[in-house]
């Protein structure tokens, strides 16, 4: 990840050098500093919902739709067990999300996911934890469109890019484009590799038969056609080609239906292909769709 830090947020011990500059965490890294900032926006805006007519203080809507919502589907725990109160919801998820013993990293976006994509969940809330994501240079970015994903991104140059591309297949409709890379980030997070890179590259297919009903389903005869109406850069489409290539060749990627051999790609190879698509598919989208 970059270490670019912007000096307008350093403390005056970090800039004059009597403290180390905070250092950009690694993927699949969820330090303290991380889970306590999340722990405390959940904290936050489930008190400014509290029901506070009681001796007792309740949560109340929506965050009472919600952590039910969370102990049955999340936790799979019976209905009768949940608690209205302030405080268990205390005890239970500061224990979580920043104990002695808290969940590991991907559990906690599992939960927030589930927090975030539900029709109830705050916009706030969503644009709170994107900010605290970028502010402790997290090496994932929320996308806070619904369904609202966590995208793993190498560089804060990277994470601004990926989400503009993103938004840029929004706006020209490539939908199916834009649920292929997020799939791929749930792929991803869950440590499934192959599928992630396989979902990435069917994101430029999707954008490339998009633009050309016509043409054959396979990505190399897509670009052909779309070529005979408006030239691509040689570097780019070789570019694209080999990248399709590689997803091709590679077992357990493409094809992992019928081989069901281990592929050799990791975490690196995953988050590359992820950006690397987000980008050409955004710009085919770009390219082509004003034409």
């Amino acid at each position: 990840m970059s270490n670019s830090i912007d000096p307008e947020k350093l403390s005056f011990s970090q800039a004059q050098g009597y403290e180390e500059l905070p250092a950009p965490l690694k993927l699949e890294e969820l330090n303290q500093k991380a889970r306590t900032k999340i722990w405390n926006c959940l904290y936050f805006a489930v008190l400014k919902s509290l029901d506070r007519t009681h001796q007792v203080r309740l949560v109340k809507e929506p965050w009472l739709y919600i952590l039910a919502y969370l102990h049955v589907e999340f936790f799979s725990l019976p209905l009768d067990e949940f608690s209205r109160s302030y405080e268990d919801f205390i005890d239970k998820y500061k224990y979580l999300l920043c104990g002695q013993a808290p969940l590991p990293f991907n559990k906690i976006f599992d939960l927030l996911l589930h927090i975030m994509r539900l029709e109830l969940c705050p916009p706030k809330f969503i644009t709170d934890l994107a900010r605290i994501f970028e502010e402790c240079q997290l090496a994932y970015r929320i996308n806070e469109t619904q369904p609202v994903t966590i995208y793993p991104v190498t560089s804060q140059i990277e994470g601004k890019e990926l989400l503009g591309a993103l938004d840029q297949l929004r706006k020209n409709k490539f939908l199916g484009a834009e649920e292929h890379l997020r799939q791929a980030s749930d792929f991803l997070n869950q440590s499934k590799y192959a599928n992630s890179i396989r979902e990435s590259m069917n994101a430029v297919e999707s954008v490339a038969r998009k633009l050309d009903p016509k043409s054959s389903t396979t990505l190399p005869q897509a670009l052909a056609e779309l070529e005979n109406k408006n030239p691509l850069h040689p570097a780019f489409k070789k570019g694209l080609l080999a990248l399709y290539g590689y997803t091709s060749d590679e077992k357990g990627i493409r094809h992992s239906l019928v081989d069901k051999s281990k592929s050799d790609v990791g975490i690196d190879e995953a988050v590359f292909m992820l950006g690397t698509c987000a980008f050409f598919a955004s710009y085919l989208s770009r390219k082509h769709n004003a034409k």
